[in-house]
Formats: structure tokens, C-alpha cells, sequence
């Protein structure tokens, strides 16, 4: 049986291919662009805050002087513009500013050109999801602004997704249907009380998902179920849900490979808990 360790997470996604991104896209300098698998553990290493072999790199990047370091370093909009626009950089990250929709629509004749899009602050209407339709090699999306029926519909337009984050989602079950069909999408992350159980159906349809992340979204042992066969499903976190212990006992036994967490916590029984457990600091 395969150990469920970070170590052999780290091996798998080293052994993707590499792709031209830029990691930061907060440095005021250009940098050389970071393969994606990197970016892709980074993020998966954020959401497992929880377990003992990442708690202290968390602590450190969490740290008030670092978060300090890292917003008073960020560059302008502007600045991100003009570097993607000079070919030597292929995200955005803004934490700091508001983002209009007149902003977001400088986007556009960079469309081909953009990987990464992480937006704190925005302002956007109908027409700005439905750009992100033409960014052809965006693989990387997280907005922290309510996003509605319609906003999701349209980025599921986003074929080459593998990470999508939404810590401020408000859709139905809805659209669910036609992110399912995100051939690409390996990580979802979002919150919603909008979401019951018949959505998590539509979620376990994504034919690469292998990281969810589910924040106070009130789905009940029911939406687990569809979980049960997802075999190549690697992390499952909910926090905030109305999943019991029978219900997560069930999952863990039809799929015992799966990185399960409970509002950050192991059930007793679970093994991988007793390994983080094991970890700890003597």
C-alpha cells in the first residue's frame, strides 16, 4: 500500500513537465518563471496548515513581519501590466489594490500570455468572466470576491484550469455541471452555502481533481458518497461542513489512500493522523 506522505506528493508532481510560469508575480524585479508542479505544492502546502510536517513553514510564511515584507514588496497593477506587456512575467497577483473591470480589461491583448490571476480586491461585471474564456494557457485562478451562478459558468470556460480558487463563492449547484467538464482542473477550492449534496456529485466528475478543499459549505454524508470510487482523489478538507464521523469513517474505508481532514483534524482512527502524530517534535 502507498504511504500518504508529502514526500511521495513531492515526487509525483516533479515528475510533470515543465511549463513556463512566473512563481511570484509580486517582485520588483522579473524573475525566471518556476515550474507549475512547484506552485502547485506550495498552494497544496497552504492547505494542509493542519498537519505537523508543514505547520512550521506555515507559521513562518503567516508570521506579521513577513506579511508585511511581502505586500510592501508587491508591485503596482501597473507594473504587472507593463511586465507581462515587456514578455517577462505571466501573472497578476494584487492583494493590495482594487480592481476594476476598466483594469481587468487591460488584460486582453495579453490573453495568450497569462498563466496565473490572483485577485484580492475586484470590481468586475459579466464581461470580465467572460474574458478569462480567451486566456488560453490560464491554469492558475483565485479571486476572493463573491462569485454568482453566471461568474462560474464562465469560468468554466477556462479549459486549461488545473487550479481554481474561490474563498468567496456564493453559486448554486447549478454550474457545477460545466466546471465538471474542466478536463484539466487538479485542485478546487472554494466556499459556498450555496452547495448541497447533489453539487459534490457534479464535483466528483472531474475527470483530474486530486485536491478539494471545501470551506463552510454544508454538505451532509450524502455528498460524500460520490468520493467513495474517486480513488485518485489525494486531499479532501472540509471546514465548516455537516459530514459526521459515520460519514467520514465511510470514506476513509472506500478509499483509504485519502488525505482527510475535518475542520484541520484527522479522525483518531485514521492512519495518516497517527503518522503526523508521529512527526511531532519529542
Amino acid at each position: 500500500m502507498m504511504k500518504r506522505n508529502w514526500t511521495w506528493v513531492v515526487g509525483a508532481l516533479s515528475k510533470r513537465s515543465p511549463r513556463s510560469v512566473d512563481h511570484s508575480g509580486a517582485s520588483a524585479k522579473a524573475e525566471r518563471p518556476r515550474h507549475p508542479a512547484y506552485l502547485l505544492l506550495n498552494l497544496i502546502l497552504i492547505l494542509v496548515v493542519g498537519c505537523q510536517n508543514v505547520e512550521e513553514e506555515h507559521q513562518e510564511n503567516t508570521e506579521p513581519s513577513n506579511i508585511s515584507a511581502q505586500v510592501s514588496t508587491e508591485p503596482a497593477f501597473a507594473e504587472q501590466l507593463q511586465a507581462i506587456a515587456d514578455g517577462n512575467s505571466g501573472s497578476i497577483v494584487v492583494t493590495r489594490e482594487l480592481i476594476t473591470s476598466q483594469q481587468f480589461q487591460q488584460l486582453q491583448p495579453f490573453a495568450e500570455r497569462i498563466e496565473k490571476i490572483e485577485i484580492i480586491r475586484a470590481e468586475l461585471d459579466e464581461t470580465d468572466f467572460d474574458l478569462l474564456a480567451t486566456f488560453s494557457n490560464l491554469y492558475w485562478l483565485r479571486l476572493d470576491i463573491p462569485i454568482d451562478d453566471t461568474a462560474l459558468a464562465s469560468i468554466a470556460n477556462c479549459e486549461s484550469l488545473r487550479i481554481l480558487n474561490l474563498p468567496q463563492g456564493q453559486f448554486t449547484d447549478q454550474p457545477l455541471n460545466a466546471i465538471s467538464k474542466l478536463k484539466n482542473l487538479e485542485l478546487f477550492r472554494f466556499h459556498s452555502p450555496n452547495v448541497t449534496d447533489a453539487g459534490m456529485q457534479e464535483i466528483a466528475n472531474l475527470p483530474k481533481l486530486k485536491y478539494l478543499h471545501l470551506l463552510e459549505v454544508p454538505i451532509t454524508d450524502a455528498g460524500l458518497i460520490p468520493f467513495h470510487d474517486r480513488h485518485d482523489l489525494q486531499s479532501f478538507y472540509l471546514d465548516g461542513s455537516n459530514v459526521t464521523d459515520d460519514g467520514l469513517r465511510a470514506l476513509l474505508k472506500a478509499n483509504p489512500e485519502l488525505h482527510l481532514h475535518r475542520d484541520q483534524l484527522h479522525l483518531p482512527e485514521d492512519p495518516l493522523g497517527k503518522e503526523h502524530d508521529n512527526m511531532k517534535p519529542k
